[in-house]
């Protein structure tokens, strides 16, 4: 059970009825988010994904870029990242990466627009929701 602090409610939790869980213990994890706005070097960022849901919010674009996406050691499997970018007045697109070696994908701009692009962790790639 929990219980509020400020309110003093309490929520109880239901487990589900999974049947391959039966006689398992299984571990719940409190979801966390975070926005985060890198500052681009030489028109690339890394960021380190550590929460459930995090939004990156690439600012204005003044050229095309990269952005890496490390995951944290205890990455749960489902995290999300929302890639956000607005192009200046020319089509500016931006490079998606898990490592140096690995692209994940490519957000194509617009000029004078804004695009987001989400992806989810599977335990070893983003995986680009469409």
């Amino acid at each position: 059970m929990f219980v509020n602090k400020e309110t003093n409610a309490s929520y109880n939790f239901i487990a589900p009825k999974i049947e391959k869980d039966a006689d398992k213990k299984v571990e719940a994890y409190f979801p966390t988010s975070e926005t985060v706005t890198p500052t681009l070097s030489s028109n690339a960022a890394t960021v380190k994904v550590e929460r459930d849901t995090t939004i990156v919010d690439l600012g204005t674009l003044s050229a095309a870029a990269t952005l890496t996406l490390t995951p944290g050691d205890n990455l749960n499997i489902g995290a999300k990242v929302i890639v956000k970018a607005t192009s200046d007045g020319t089509a500016r697109n931006v490079t998606v990466k898990k490592d140096a070696d690995t692209t994940v994908d490519t957000i194509s701009g617009t000029a004078s627009t804004a695009k987001a692009r989400q992806y989810v962790w599977s335990g070893t790639a983003w995986i680009a929701i469409a």
